[in-house]
């Protein structure tokens, strides 16, 4: 049986201790927590694993390789944008060839018995097993109840103690058929808890749950991590010490020095130090380099590599992040945290539950009661791709940051200012409005519910600009068009990256500062120049039916759309009836067809760009990334298809034109126009595209990006764009650079999933290879020199 290791959290609840590392790279006894998880696997064998990564995925992948360390093969998939549990794993349909599979977190604790659990789910033949743990204390996790058959009869989400009827609780861990990715929609937000689990108990499918035997834990919070620490040191969970035993209960890599009392159990990697005089233990794990101070206390703590508690300190479950230090005579009460590089310095007291952000300190002498963490953004406001700025709200993202922003905006003029998604987009869009007036602008403030809605407004009114503000959790998305109705390009987005930066964000006079202005342009006058300005008018149409099953404002879009189009709008998808929704904020479509075949967002632009050859201009232009079909496609009309990249001011300004190219609600209505006007099919349009399987993978990068780039073109790569593009006879390959961090993107594509899965391999294995040969040619990192000049 194959495995998918969901491996994309960022750990927010985890923080500081998961700053600056995805939540599954948490050391604990000397390794990541997810390489504990790939152990558990491989005993009960499993070698064939996905991973899929959203959050730092370069952290994962620089560390595990390919997995042949561990004896296992391990084949990555990365979100571009978070798609929940269900939606993840849905992703990894290739890798898992319609068999059944296990699904597992990749930051939880456990020893479980998988291989008892995989036999359980077989012999019922089941759709979904779920892996239970009895819990005692199950209030803030989901409960399972099941029948003596052990089918699963109800869910209770976080319940309180008097709906607690049952000690099971959901580990996140699951057996599951093929059948049921099925069910799981593409490239959208999809989870098996909210979504998949509870579609499958109320169809009657065959959901089982089965206790696991053993020990589980979910890494949550700090405490739960300090609770896993000594669990594993108690022998409560079996994990692989990987270190030789000293004394019962004494795992460390170098004898106990003498005059340091070690209370077991107790664990010490290499290169830890303790002073005499010290007193270590129970339950206290000390990471490679750590160092403890003559005459300290450390009891049920963990310092992490290179922490130190200095002479005298006194520390009771406390976490040490990496680099950080407490000075000496120093206190960390329980539930205490210093995170990376973070100082108590000499004699502060930190009571229960206080914790410091990276680099923050506790003064001398202070007795601290709260925490001190950080309100301003840790590195440089950048752009990633697709032009969208991405952060964490009140850390990277605050009002502060905002205030910025709206300032270099606001010299523009005129900006468009709107938000969707909570009241932490709310502070921050009225934070950017304040910026605005004070530079002199005029925030032109709408109701429109989503990006793709915002950037019409812009294109619209001649806005110079039109910023979107979206809020998932504590997640955080700025979306930025330009008069267009365009991401706003490279070059302005460096200028913007720099003013922020310098924090040039200019204030005027009190007489000059800007008001705030209500513009009148709602989501039912969007609704009708979509359907307007798609509708191929040259053809009578015939009213049609379709679904938009979904209800995020991307989706609401779309159903106003086709109902001004004439179309008859279901909220629910029935066989025979084709059904749309939109992802990324409207910016991309989605869609299933009447016999129930999803459709992806590249294969509906390849449509899209059929009945612009047939029924349009016969020119489109694409991202430089769009699927080779689109040029098969217009190649077979004698059509011109253009890449922004490559093609330059008329790409843009064509695709500028065509708002269907690059717009859920706009594409909607135009393939519904299309199938209204001649009366065909979903499914006998798709029939149409020239059909290419695609294969994606990312390699982290280290070495010199830029002859990387140039070694693996080879002189293969169509001329201009972003990224190269090589064509290889049997199929394309799409490799380009990321920009918000050091990896290499590849896309391959052909008629034969088999061979795009073989293309994007090799690629991956020679850029791997390559980069490790560029990497071993810089210099040593205190010889580099930095941007300025000067030697680091």
């Amino acid at each position: 049986m194959k495995a998918v290791i969901m491996a994309g959290g960022e750990g927010t609840r985890l923080r500081p201790l998961s700053l600056g590392m995805p939540k599954p790279m948490v050391p604990l006894l000397g390794r990541p927590v997810m390489e504990h998880i790939i152990g558990l696997l491989k005993r009960h064998g499993i070698d064939e694993i996905a991973v899929t990564l959203c959050y730092m995925p370069e952290a994962v992948q620089s560390y595990f390789g390919d997995g042949q360390k561990w004896g296992v093969r391990l084949h990555y998939f990365i979100e571009e944008a978070p798609l929940g549990t269900a939606g993840s794993v849905r992703a990894c349909a290739p890798f898992l060839e319609g068999e059944d599979f296990l699904v597992i977190s990749g930051d939880s604790v456990c020893d479980l018995d998988l291989t008892a659990a995989m036999e359980f789910h077989q012999a019922k033949r089941a759709q979904a097993t779920l892996v239970l743990f009895r819990h005692p204390a199950p209030l803030e996790y989901g409960l399972v109840l099941t029948d003596e058959e052990q089918r699963v009869v109800r869910f209770v989400e976080k319940p309180s103690w008097g709906q607690v009827v049952t000690d099971l609780v959901n580990t996140g861990i699951y057996l599951l058929s093929p059948q049921v990715l099925e069910q799981i929609p593409p490239d959208r937000p999809w989870d098996f808890g909210k979504d998949v689990f509870p579609a499958l108990l109320e169809s009657g499918g065959g959901l089982y749950g089965v206790p696991g035997g053993g020990y589980w834990c979910d890494m949550g919070d700090c405490g739960a991590y300090l609770d896993c620490a000594a669990d594993a040191l108690s022998g409560k969970v079996k994990l692989d010490m990987g270190l030789p035993q000293q004394s019962p209960g004494v795992w460390s890599a170098q004898p106990i020095p003498e005059g340091v009392t070690v209370i077991p159990p107790c664990w010490l990697g290499p290169g830890a130090a303790v002073e005499p005089g010290a007193l270590i233990g129970p339950h206290t794990v000390l990471e490679q380099n750590s160092w403890v101070g003559r005459r300290s206390l450390v009891q049920r703590s963990v310092l992490l590599p290179g922490a130190r508690a200095e002479e005298r300190t006194t520390l009771y479950g406390a976490i040490l992040c990496k680099g950080a230090a407490a000075r000496p005579e120093a206190v960390l009460n329980e539930g205490t945290v210093l995170g990376e590089r973070a100082l108590a310095e000499e004699k502060a007291v930190l009571l229960e539950g206080v914790r410091l952000w990276p680099a923050r300190v506790a003064p001398a002498g202070t007795r601290l009661s709260r925490s001190i963490t950080s309100s301003g953004r840790r590195e440089p406001l950048l752009f990633g791709d697709g032009g969208v700025i991405r952060g964490v709200l009140g850390e990277d993202l605050g009002p502060e940051a905002l205030m910025t922003i709206g300032g270099v905006l606001g010299c523009e003029g005129k900006v468009g200012l709107g938000y969707w998604g909570g009241n932490g987009a709310r502070m921050l869009a009225q934070a950017a409005a304040s910026g605005i007036a004070a530079a002199g602008g005029t925030p032109l403030a709408h109701d429109l519910e989503c990006a793709a809605q915002a950037a019409w407004l812009a294109e619209h009114h001649q806005i110079p600009v039109s910023l979107f503000l979206e809020q998932e959790g504590d997640r955080i998305y700025l979306h930025l068009f330009g008069r267009s109705g365009l991401p706003l390009g490279r070059a302005r987005e460096r200028k913007l990256e720099h003013a922020v930066a310098q924090g040039d964000a200019p204030r005027v006079p009190a007489g000059q500062i800007g008001e705030v202005v209500r513009v009148h342009a709602g989501c039912d006058d969007y609704a009708a120049d979509a359907a307007r300005r798609s509708r191929l008018h040259r053809f009578p149409m015939r009213s049609i039916t379709v679904a938009v099953p979904g209800s995020a404002p991307a989706d609401r879009a779309i159903r106003q759309a086709l109902s001004s189009l004439g179309c008859t709008v279901l909220d629910r998808w029935r066989k025979g009836v084709p059904a749309f929704s939109g992802l990324h904020g409207g910016l991309y479509l989605s869609a299933q067809d009447e016999s129930g075949t999803l459709l992806d967002p590249g294969q509906l632009l390849t449509l899209v760009c059929l009945i612009e050859m047939e029924d349009g201009g016969g020119r489109v232009a694409v991202p430089d990334g769009a699927s080779a079909a689109v040029d098969l496609v217009a190649a077979g009309f004698h059509g011109t298809a253009l890449r922004l990249g490559r093609d330059g001011e008329q790409a843009l300004s064509l695709y500028a034109a065509l708002p269907w190219l690059r717009d859920a609600a706009f594409a909607a209505t135009r393939i519904c126009s299309r199938m209204g006007s001649s009366g065909e099919k979903l499914e006998a349009l798709m029939s149409k595209t020239p059909r290419f399987s695609s294969w994606k993978r990312e390699v982290p990068l280290h070495g010199n990006r830029g002859l990387l780039m140039q070694t693996l073109a080879e002189g293969k790569a169509a001329a201009g764009g972003e990224g190269v593009r090589i064509h290889t006879g049997n199929g394309w390959v799409y490799l380009v650079p990321l920009s918000r961090r050091p990896a290499l993107r590849i896309l391959a594509e052909s008629p034969d999933l088999e061979v795009a899965a073989e293309l994007c391999d090799f690629y991956a294995g020679r850029a791997a290879q390559l980069d490790r040969e560029l990497s071993r040619q810089l210099p040593p990192p205190e010889q580099r020199e930095s941007p300025a000049g000067e030697q680091l």
